[in-house]
């Protein structure tokens, strides 16, 4: 393949929780063996390689395709704690808030 590939950009779902962010990138089409996910000085990057689906070029639509998916990731949530699920076409990524950002229940003491 040439240097000069072109990109597509997956379709993607966010969702905020109270424990950090979900996101749901659609990746129909690509074995969990072509999907790279890296994160780097907090840009996430999402790359696979969807292979032809039919051979027969003449719909742009099953023509093997590169994806990409770069994101910035809020200061708010921990880098060394991503988790990732591959299951129907979809990566799930969880991202968790940094430890000291959680709400934690604080005990009083009494004399």
């Amino acid at each position: 393949m040439n240097s000069d590939k072109k990109y597509d950009r997956p379709r993607f779902a966010s969702n905020r929780t109270e424990n950090g962010l979900k996101l749901a990138i659609a990746l129909p089409g690509v074995v969990k063996d072509e999907i790279k996910v890296s994160l780097e000085d907090s840009i996430l990057s999402v790359n696979g390689l969807r292979p032809s689906l039919t051979g027969d070029f003449t719909n742009h639509d099953d023509e093997a395709k590169n994806l990409e998916l770069k994101v910035e990731l809020h200061p708010d949530l921990d880098p060394n704690n991503i988790e990732a699920l591959h299951e129907h076409g979809v990566l799930n990524l969880t991202f968790h808030k940094r430890k000291e950002l959680t709400p934690r229940k604080i005990d009083i003491l009494a004399n």
